[in-house]
């Protein structure tokens, strides 16, 4: 039954296209559709059977895109707000701005997929082997060879798989290889935590570099790595305006630009980027494509490795590397196999896994770095954190110098699904506030954990951004790591912080390219929309010794189960 019954019922959106696009009373639900497809993270949506696949009974609200006549790089004569699509045999709508973002993100990468690459002194294989087996291995080698024979490469790896190490040699052989030494090298991340790990990995590879290449060429690499922004800061965008410094006409001026964690990057971010990098400037992209995909619509990454992994002769497979040699969790089996049975989903191997790894509550760490913690049963309780957890968040409340703080602080973290619910980051932060304070022993206030929430140009703090508010000689203020890690964590007056929220705890969404000893994952209960095998996944990979799994098996086995991924249709458009 049609849920219409007027206008004033009727979302702004579409009591537009009824009033100024003659769109018929009996097609509403299928739009109300399509901007529900937008909130879960789709850019367009599959219609049912029964509804009508062409223009004419969507009033003047739709045209219809056939895909022969209309390849990435054609574009409609003009403007409708909806369009209509036939891909894998179902018909298909897309609102116009989301079609042709997909259109144009298809069209620039593939024109860049076919140019040739910029000049180097010297052959990409000479370069590479002047890195040595010693320094990359087999894949590493040929992502190196891949990104310096082409405008284009895209690298993809799980944690532990050296996606950042092998783009530090990557980067020296490009400012070594470069005519003149001089190459304008830009790196970029979705979020402001992203960026200033790629940032602290770049910096620190510069030391670890082969003898080969030049003192200039490592200084050169620490310059190049100081400059790592999120990609808004990038483009210059104007939260006043929506719109960015750099765009088509006033082209982003880089000769190399290199992004991480391209999984968070969604289809509009891609859009704008795109059209402002200039075609010939060489474009590595870097990413993990089961992490959890962008908080706003769109699944590009995902799109891409799809498209490569079907059409192995294409130019895009040509372009794609995949790192699978991982050593992260080498001396943590339990945590490798338990997030390659999650990749997999593989339910039954997974929850075997967490039966062999239940948590003894005698406060030992499994050798092998997994611990199923049971069920919470939506409450909290403090004694079931493992006891080394519990120490850990004692010694970050109790830390009498901000950079003890913050150090204690980087080894430990609970994630969890939500934002808000006893169970998500804002009653788990309420609740360990209480537990440190009555724990830690301390005659003054316990000093308190905080995430900024958005960028800041006047402190400098990006969105994402750690740090720590404590007392010191009486006065109260916030400590962020310094850029170098020689130097001492600086000082915001309170006064003076960009919104921000208590980070004891923090959503797995805000985790992504961070990384902590150990691990607390709260998982939602079944019936969550998060229940999924990427929220898992990115989860239980931010641990670098052990992680603790806290949460029913039903959360697991509905996690893992056959589910239909983000409506897109950027592989159409490829």
């Amino acid at each position: 039954m049609n849920s219409w019954t007027s206008p004033a019922t009727l979302s702004p959106e579409i009591e537009l296209l009824v009033r100024r696009w003659n769109l018929p009373a009996q097609r509403v639900d299928e739009v109300k559709a399509l901007l529900e497809a937008h909130a879960e993270g789709g850019t367009a949506l599959a219609l049912p059977a029964a509804a009508p696949a062409v223009p004419a009974e969507w009033g003047s609200a739709c045209q219809l895109i056939e895909a022969a006549a209309a390849p990435a790089s054609a574009t409609p004569p003009a403007a409708t707000p909806l369009v209509l699509r036939h891909h894998a045999g179902r018909a298909h709508m897309q609102a116009w701005r989301f079609f042709q973002a997909e259109q144009t993100i298809a069209r620039k990468l593939l024109e860049r997929a076919a140019l040739p690459a910029p000049a180097l002194s010297g052959s990409p294989e000479s370069l590479v082997a002047e890195i040595g087996p010693d320094q990359v291995n087999a894949q590493q080698a040929r992502a190196i060879a891949c990104a310096l024979n082409h405008t284009l490469a895209l690298i993809t790896g799980g944690p532990g798989t050296g996606k950042t190490h092998t783009l530090a040699r990557l980067l020296a052989l490009l400012i070594a290889a470069t005519p003149g030494g001089r190459v304008d090298i830009r790196l970029a991340a979705p979020t402001g935590k992203a960026a200033e790990r790629m940032k602290e990995a770049v910096d620190a590879a510069a030391d670890h570099l082969p003898a080969t290449l030049s003192a200039a060429t490592k200084e050169a690499l620490r310059a190049t790595a100081a400059g790592a922004c999120t990609l808004h800061k990038l483009l210059g965008f104007n939260p006043g305006t929506g719109l960015c410094r750099y765009n088509q006409a006033t082209p982003l001026p880089c000769d190399v630009l290199i992004i991480d964690e391209c999984s968070m990057v969604d289809t509009l971010l891609w859009q704008a980027l795109l059209t402002a990098l200039p075609p010939t400037s060489r474009l590595i992209l870097l990413g993990d494509p089961h992490q959890l995909e962008s908080v706003s619509a769109g699944d590009v990454l995902g799109s891409l490795v799809r498209q490569a992994r079907a059409r192995p002769a294409s130019a895009l497979a040509r372009l794609w590397v995949e790192l699978t040699d991982s050593h992260r969790f080498r001396n943590r089996a339990g945590i490798g196999a338990f997030a390659t049975a999650v990749v997999n989903l593989r339910a039954e191997e997974a929850l075997e896994l967490l039966g062999t790894h239940r948590s003894s509550g005698d406060g030992a760490v499994p050798a092998d770095g997994l611990s199923w913690l049971g069920d919470h049963a939506g409450r909290f309780h403090w004694e079931r954190l493992p006891a080394p957890v519990q120490a850990a968040l004692v010694s970050v409340a109790g830390a009498t110098t901000p950079a003890a703080a913050l150090e204690a602080l980087s080894r430990v973290r609970l994630l969890t699904a939500h934002r808000d619910h006893q169970m998500g980051a804002a009653g788990l932060n309420d609740a360990i506030q209480r537990e440190v304070l009555r724990r830690s022993g301390i005659a003054r206030a316990p000093n308190q954990p905080i995430i900024v929430n958005h960028n800041d140009p006047e402190t400098g703090l990006t969105n994402g951004s750690v740090g720590i508010i404590m007392e010191i000689a009486g006065a109260r203020a916030a400590y962020f790591p310094a850029a170098s890690k020689a130097a001492p964590p600086r000082s915001i007056p309170l006064g003076q912080l960009p919104d921000h929220s208590p980070a004891w705890a923090m959503t797995i969404h805000r985790s992504q390219g961070s990384e902590f000893d150990q691990v607390v994952v709260v998982l939602p209960t079944h019936e969550s929309p998060l229940a999924t095998r990427e929220l898992i996944y990115t989860a239980v990979t931010r641990a670098r010794q052990c992680v603790h799994v806290w949460g029913g098996e039903a959360t697991v086995r509905a996690a893992l189960g056959e589910r239909a991924q983000r409506c897109t249709l950027l592989e159409a458009s490829l």
